[in-house]
């Protein structure tokens, strides 16, 4: 299927595309609002400033996509790979990921706030300035993923694997660190005020001596030395 014909189809009603095979497609600034993409094939394809308010791409392949400008709010994305996918300053609040492959993926300024990342596979990821404020990361794994200047107020980050990765700049006010791993990550300057840091491994954290710590609650002092 090609995008004349997607486009066509969708203009007479239909919804359902799920394992279309959409490698390498043309889509830059479509409206495709509530469609069903599942484990649709879209490969290195072009969805530049495309609308994907809650769609379905459950399993579906947008490794090397391009979804910068974007909005797939409230878009279910649940095991998706997104794999190398640029996502710079794209919208994915309250877009459900769990499980999903967003390793390498560049989501520079891209809004993740309130978002389903359980179990999410984010390493590497460039999430620079990105807004994951009220996210949900349960045992994702951001390990070396360059998180300078990142928003995570009141994320849930229970069981995260941060390792490597680099906070600094990062809000993590309120959020919600228990058990997380935080090994030889970066933390200069960021922001923890009313986080909860239980079971929290920072004891080879850089720059932990940047930290403001006075404010956090539920750390224990053999958890950063």
């Amino acid at each position: 299927m090609d995008a004349n014909q997607l486009l066509e189809s969708y203009e007479s009603g239909d919804r359902d595309f799920s394992r279309s095979k959409l490698r390498d497609v043309n889509l830059t600034g479509a409206s495709l609002n509530e469609i069903s993409l599942i484990e649709a094939d879209l490969g290195s394809a072009n969805l530049e400033l495309i609308r994907l308010i809650g769609a379905e791409l459950n399993l579906s392949n947008l490794n090397n996509a391009n979804l910068n400008g974007s909005d797939l709010c409230q878009a279910n994305l649940n095991g998706a790979s997104l794999n190398k996918a640029t996502l710079t300053g794209t919208n994915l609040s309250e877009a459900i990921l769990i499980e999903a492959n967003l390793s390498e993926a560049i989501l520079i300024e891209a809004d993740l706030s309130e978002a389903f990342l359980t179990n999410a596979n984010l390493t590497h990821a460039d999430l620079r300035g990105a807004n994951l404020t009220k996210a949900f990361l349960r045992g994702a794994i951001l390990s070396g993923a360059n998180l300078v200047g990142v928003n995570l107020t009141d994320a849930d980050l229970t069981r995260a694997n941060l390792s490597d990765a680099d906070l600094t700049d990062a809000n993590l006010s309120g959020a919600n660190l228990t058990e997380a791993k935080l090994n030889w990550a970066n933390i200069c300057r960021v922001k923890l005020g009313g986080a909860n840091l239980v079971g929290a491994y920072l004891a080879t954290a850089k720059n932990i001596e940047t930290v403001e710590l006075n404010d956090v609650s539920n750390i224990a002092i053999s958890e950063i030395v």
